[in-house]
């Protein structure tokens, strides 16, 4: 792991601490979906997944940290596929610095 995803994943991890939690840790084979081999039920734990994300106040961080990382799963509201093809489909697009937002 280099210093820079290092310290990414100690200011996630942190803001976690400080959040008091983050319901995804309470819902893993949702937010892991890529085993499951229904894909209509694939889709709906996506989806579920996304609907978490969209209220959880430490969701750009984790983004940050997934797009960095290259992790599988969904991370800040994407999944390891959308995630990829920001990586693919553009050289200019750098990961979101979740402190930019934070208020």
């Amino acid at each position: 792991m280099t210093r820079q995803l290092e310290r990414k994943y100690i200011e996630l991890q942190h803001a976690i601490t400080e959040n008091g939690g983050v319901e995804c840790a309470q819902l893993p084979h949702v937010f892991f979906p890529e085993d499951e081999p229904d894909v209509y039920l694939r889709k709906k734990l996506i989806a579920v997944a996304k609907e978490v994300c969209n209220d959880c106040p430490v969701r750009l961080r984790c983004f940050d940290y997934a797009l960095s990382a290259g992790m599988q799963g969904i991370w800040g509201g994407t999944t390891a596929e959308e995630r990829q093809a920001l990586r693919e489909n553009s050289s200019s697009v750098k990961p979101i610095r979740a402190t930019n937002y934070l208020t």
